[in-house]
């Protein structure tokens, strides 16, 4: 019984990771925490990476966990204006027609078998080889475009925050030509 339960365990499971559905992730690529930062104008302040699982014959997410680009989202100090801070939001969005198909190498087995008949002196031999070689083609690849959107102003005075993909940018202090903030 026990062997029986393992079998259909062992069987199944690929089948269920398979069904994992395709999904987006989303990272903060910038430092965060509650250390003060400092940043000029056309400083980076946040960075985002998103990444979506590749789909695999059925749909669902690769097994491996293997994933693609799916763009980001880039905010960035740009100036003060009087005691305000001003960002400018930028999202691109990456699509592609990546696969577990297309990315992935196929070795093709290659047996090759060889018999030989004859005789030596008045004794009649004969022998079979059998060999097998391996042909690696590699992976086809895909195809990605970006599109981006037009960006977004955004303005934050002293001890004003903004969500921005589920982190929040605080302004801590506005000059001239400085920012002091913090990334949660």
């Amino acid at each position: 019984m026990k062997k029986t339960a393992f079998a259909f365990i062992t069987l199944v499971a690929p089948f269920l990771a398979a069904c994992a559905p395709v999904e987006t992730k989303t990272k903060l690529m910038t430092s965060a925490g509650s250390q003060i930062r400092s940043a000029g104008p056309g400083d980076v302040v946040m960075s985002f990476q998103s990444r979506k699982a590749l789909p695999n014959i059925v749909g669902g997410a690769d097994i491996w966990g293997r994933t693609t680009n799916a763009g980001g989202t880039t905010v960035r100090f740009v100036g003060a204006r009087g005691s305000e801070a001003v960002f400018e939001r930028t999202d691109v969005v990456v699509e592609s027609n990546a696969t577990t198909m297309t990315e992935s190498p196929m070795i093709i087995p290659q047996t090759t078998t060889t018999t030989v008949d004859g005789t030596v002196g008045m004794t009649p031999v004969s022998g079979t080889a059998r060999s097998t070689s391996y042909q690696f083609i590699p992976p086809r690849g895909s195809s990605q475009y970006a599109t981006a959107q037009r960006p977004i102003a955004i303005t934050l005075g002293s001890g004003q925050s903004v969500t921005i993909q589920g982190r929040t940018l605080r302004v801590v202090s506005v000059a001239p030509n400085a920012l002091k903030y913090v990334v949660d």
